[in-house]
């Protein structure tokens, strides 16, 4: 298992990932990160389990989205949408999926900017990524 962070804040215009800069926590090696970039990569068949945690805002009135990348498809499932009443205000957002690699493609997860207005990445947001079968 895996779990990044970020230490500092981050900008993201429409199609821009979060990246990672921290290590918090790594076992085992189902999965791989190199530090300062944006993918986690599934290394090996099976199911992961996918947690990401954020406080996140518009840089706008009006609403913040993101969601979960595998292989850069957006998973509609693990679509977050935090709405903005005042530019800069920042909402926590939190979703866990189960992710199946499959054909030994070695899938990256990334957590994405799906939306169409420029979001806030408050500091130390959280991706978890485990091999669980």
């Amino acid at each position: 298992m895996i779990s990044l962070s970020n230490t500092t804040a981050q900008t993201l215009a429409p199609g821009q990932s979060i990246t990672f800069n921290t290590v918090v926590l790594h076992t085992g090696c189902g999965e791989c990160h190199r530090a300062n970039t944006s993918s986690v990569k599934l290394k090996y068949k099976g199911i992961y389990e996918v947690s990401f945690s954020a406080n996140i805002g518009s840089t706008t009135v009006g609403i913040a989205q993101l969601a979960i990348q595998a292989g850069g498809d957006t998973l509609p499932e693990s679509t977050m949408i935090s709405t903005t009443a005042v530019a800069g205000n920042l909402n926590n957002v939190a979703k866990t999926i189960a992710v199946r690699n499959c054909c030994d493609d070695y899938d990256r997860i990334t957590v994405t900017n799906t939306g169409t207005t420029t979001v806030t990445i408050g500091a130390n947001p959280v991706l978890f990524v485990s091999r669980r079968s």
